[in-house]
C-alpha cells in the first residue's frame, strides 16, 4: 500500500491515469511499480470504482480499474517521489488501516477470490515477512 502525508499517514492502493496508447492493464502495472518500487503481475481483474474529487474549486470524476497482483519483485523503499512511504501489510491490517470504503471492499474481493482459487498463488515467489497473501 501506499501512504502519503506526514504521520498519520493516509494508506490507499496505488493508481494513476492512463497514457496515450496505454491499457488499463499497463497502467496498472505502471503505477504499482512507481508507487510500490516493485513490479508484479496481474492475477485478475477486482472492480472498476468512480468518484469524484477536487483540486481547487474544480470537481473532477476519476475511474479506475483495481487488479489483484502477484508480486514479481522490487522493494518498497523504491518507491517514486509521489509516495511518502510503501510498505506491505497483510491482508487484515490492510483493511484497517485503508482510507475508504471503497479500497476496503477491494481487500474482501482478493480474500474471496483467493478462498475460491487457491491454487493461484501457488507457483508465487515465497517473500521473507511478506507471505503470499498481502497487498502492496
Amino acid at each position: 500500500m501506499i501512504g502519503r502525508g506526514n504521520p498519520p499517514r493516509i494508506w490507499t492502493l496505488p493508481k494513476g491515469h492512463v497514457e496515450a496508447r496505454e491499457s488499463r492493464q499497463q497502467t496498472a502495472l505502471r503505477e504499482v511499480r512507481e508507487e510500490t518500487g516493485c513490479w508484479a503481475e496481474i492475477v485478475t481483474s477486482l472492480s472498476d470504482i468512480s468518484y469524484w474529487f477536487y483540486v481547487g474549486a474544480t470537481k473532477h470524476r476519476k475511474s479506475v480499474t483495481f487488479f489483484l497482483m502477484r508480486y514479481l519483485s522490487g522493494d518498497p523503499s523504491n518507491h517514486d517521489h509521489e509516495v511518502d512511504e510503501a510498505r506491505w501489510f497483510d491482508m487484515a491490517q490492510a483493511r484497517k488501516t485503508l482510507k475508504y470504503v471503497n479500497e476496503k471492499r477491494l481487500v474482501d474481493m482478493a480474500s474471496e477470490f483467493l478462498v475460491a482459487n487457491p491454487g493461484a498463488f501457488e507457483d508465487a515467489v515465497a517473500l521473507p515477512d511478506i507471505g503470499q497473501r498481502q497487498l502492496s
